[in-house]
């Protein structure tokens, strides 16, 4: 079972987002890293296009004209001038860029020698949360959907884990209490489906939620330059999640 992890400066690991920012010569592998992040996390600018007026349609044209436009240029320099978290720097970029965006982009100006990144608009839209009038903050709407996008990275990740050591009918179950804290009915629920005890079932329950913040720290962690950062993002994850928004 994975173990939460603990990073140091003198040991912190190469990740995708300091692979780009760091790169001077091998720009390839750099360009490779950032195509992955943006296949990754492109929900999320969608999102952002969806709350700042775009139909759906608009709003895959603009996400798919920026990626094509950020996969394109030499953004080696220009990502090192910002601090050393992917959601940064992309928010700030995107933001730049739709405000000087005219609605001309269209598919066959995209791409060109990029990589093309798939967008499944018909899942985005099933996801897509409703705009609080109450909660108009585009950025903390976008922070919102970026923590949403790495949690749902995280539990299929564990949920795979689980899978693959037979246990997916305890991951089913025990999921619902990964955010919040059962009470005795549920508990009551899981001894009648699993056949566990409670002990037994408070000891699982425990496991899945180390394997689950390991597991969050690792979708992070591909995103940052540095353990600060990614402190700091661990931080900033729990307060979008806590954030209210109709359909949450």
């Amino acid at each position: 079972m994975s173990q939460r992890s603990t990073f140091h400066a003198n040991s912190f690991p190469t990740t995708r987002w300091s692979q780009v920012m760091v790169a001077r010569e091998d720009h390839s592998a750099a360009h490779s890293a950032l195509n992955d992040l943006c296949r990754k996390y492109w929900r999320p600018i969608y999102a952002f296009a969806r709350h700042r007026g775009c139909a759906p349609h608009d709003a895959e044209d603009v996400t798919q004209a920026y990626f094509a436009k950020l996969l394109e240029r030499d953004y080696i320099q220009r990502a090192n001038q910002e601090r050393g978290r992917f959601r940064a720097f992309l928010i700030h970029d995107f933001k730049f860029f739709l405000s000087n965006h005219q609605g001309k982009e269209r598919a066959g100006k995209r791409g060109g020698q990029a990589s093309f990144i798939a967008l499944d608009v018909a899942w985005a839209e099933s996801r897509h949360e409703p705009v609080d009038p109450a909660n108009l903050d585009a950025d903390a709407y976008f922070d919102r959907q970026w923590a949403l996008e790495i949690v749902r990275h995280a539990k299929a990740e564990v949920a795979a884990d689980y899978e693959e050591q037979g246990k997916q009918t305890l991951f089913d179950a025990l999921q619902s209490g990964l955010v919040s804290s059962p009470d005795a009915a549920l508990y009551g629920a899981w001894e009648q489906k699993l056949g566990m005890n409670v002990n037994a079932l408070k000891t699982a329950l425990s496991r899945l939620r180390d394997r689950f913040r390991a597991a969050l720290e690792a979708q992070i962690l591909e995103t940052v330059a540095s353990a600060d950062d990614l402190k700091t993002e661990m931080r900033h994850l729990r307060q979008a999640l806590a954030q209210s928004q109709s359909g949450a």
